[in-house]
């Protein structure tokens, strides 16, 4: 028999018992070359020998540590460094239950590539001991959660019959997308760990918590009823309403399945906690992103000047620009969309820049530009806002080229965009801002025949005049 190459040394051992059926000790039934060329002894000196009879010889790859304290406290990962090879090795234990002979396998691997450098103390002369389960190897280096290669180590380990109810819980982040396209993904990354936080504070400590992708979690429950699973659930969904992250609120689509039997596929069960998810993610997420993006536009109105007075006059003055030019009805509601959400990514804005008084240093600037960017991902993903997407992206383009952020000029620029243009230019100049002092309306409509040709389309520059040099307008 070849043991897995993965591993570095392998070995089987077998339970032996008294005539009361309580269990003694180990016989080893199987050890790789490697092994045996490690402690310098023939295989054939040490199979059939009890765990406790090899321990002085075994010494030398941390077995009587592992004899002692590892196996019987139950811990099924070790790690050491092994002064004689000066490597790092993690000792991995599990009981082989696809018999009835519940072999107990070991092996070490070699870790000390990705090792990185951690606080070590000595146990004995050749041996330091870091707190098993406390692995590089099994953790999501972000959250400090497990990852998915610790999971589904578990998920084969604990599927057998005693641990029988075993439930899974599957949970995906909604809105992460949205959250790092806003925000930034180091306050995505906030949120996944505020929500692993939430999670491990409130699972027990048998319970394992996993991320195994991007915004997904999963949690394996031993010995717990699907009714258990799901009310554990509403207690995380309880606590992220509770607990939000700064002005984020965290919102999780969860799904539960449960294996009762050992005829039932633990592989299967996984995916039927997976496609409940997904189904409940259906229904959730619209609704989280609808309760976002109102939750924006609300923030938006208190750390910028974006006010709905403000979004109300550019409908407005963009509707009556529409008329004038006669344009088809989806044009029209591309405006009424394009009044509400122009300015959405400015929430992806500093705070401190947004409400600087004073003027913007050429950084600062540079960051305010970004927001025609930001709010560009933030209507992609609202089927609402995505059909003014580009037009976001485009809404400070300049005629003559000189705008932002492509550099698009005459009639690159989408028609909707160079109409708007004008309707916010001459909105923000004939209102009081902190950072300038209103204009009368005809100081701001010289202001854009001076810009015609340069900043605004000449032709809807001359048209927007016209109709706002009306004596009936008093917009």
């Amino acid at each position: 028999m070849e043991y897995p190459s993965k591993f570095d040394f392998y070995l089987k051992f077998k339970p032996i018992y008294n005539k009361e059926g309580k269990f003694i000790d180990y016989v080893l039934t199987y050890a790789s070359d490697s092994f045996a060329e490690a402690v310098n002894v023939s295989p054939k000196m040490i199979l059939g020998k009890k765990f406790s009879e090899i321990l002085v010889d075994m010494d030398v790859l941390g077995f009587k540590e592992f004899y002692s304290n590892i196996i019987p406290k139950s811990k099924i990962k070790h790690e050491l460094y092994i002064e004689k090879f000066r490597r790092w090795y993690i000792i991995n234990s599990f009981t082989d239950m696809s018999n009835y002979e519940n072999e107990l396998i070991i092996y070490y691997v070699d870790i000390t590539d990705i090792k990185n450098e951690q606080s070590i103390f000595t146990i004995d002369n050749n041996i330091y001991y870091l707190k098993a389960r406390e692995i590089l190897l099994y953790k999501d280096k972000l959250t400090g959660l497990y990852n998915k290669t610790f999971f589904e180590e578990e998920l084969s380990r604990l599927d057998t019959k005693r641990q029988l109810p075993i439930s899974l819980i599957m949970g995906d982040i909604n809105g992460l997308k949205l959250i790092n396209d806003a925000f930034g993904h180091s306050m995505g990354d906030s949120v996944l760990k505020k929500a692993a936080e939430i999670m491990t504070s409130s699972f027990r400590d048998e319970d394992i918590i996993s991320r195994v992708g991007g915004d997904e979690f999963v949690i394996l429950l031993p010995m717990t009823m699907e009714k258990t699973a799901l009310e554990i659930v509403e207690r995380v969904k309880k606590k992220c309403e509770k607990n939000p992250l700064e002005y984020i609120k965290i919102n999780i689509s969860f799904g539960v399945a449960t294996k009762t039997s050992m005829e039932e596929d633990i592989n299967k069960i996984y995916k039927k906690a997976e496609d409940r998810m997904y189904f409940n993610k259906l229904k959730e997420s619209k609704e989280a992103k609808l309760s976002m993006i109102e939750f924006l536009k609300h923030r938006l109105g208190k750390i910028t000047y974006e006010t709905k007075s403000h979004y109300d006059r550019l409908k407005e003055l963009t509707m009556m620009m529409a008329e004038a030019l006669d344009l088809p009805e989806l044009e029209k509601e591309e405006l009424r969309l394009l009044s509400e959400f122009h300015d959405i990514g400015k929430i992806g804005v500093p705070m401190n820049i947004l409400q600087k008084e004073d003027r913007l240093n050429n950084e600062e600037w540079e960051n305010v530009k970004r927001h025609s960017e930001i709010g560009y991902y933030i209507a992609k993903e609202f089927k609402d806002a995505s059909s003014i997407d580009e037009l976001i992206l485009t809404h400070h383009e300049r005629w003559d080229g000189k705008g932002y952020p492509g550099l698009l000029k005459n009639d690159e620029i989408p028609l909707v965009a160079r109409i708007f243009a004008l309707a916010d230019a001459y909105d923000v100049m004939v209102n009081d801002r902190p950072f300038q002092t209103r204009m009368t309306k005809n100081a701001a409509l010289k202001e854009i025949k001076e810009q015609s040709g340069r900043q605004f389309d000449p032709v809807l520059a001359e048209v927007f005049i016209n109709l706002m040099s009306q004596e009936k307008l008093i917009v």
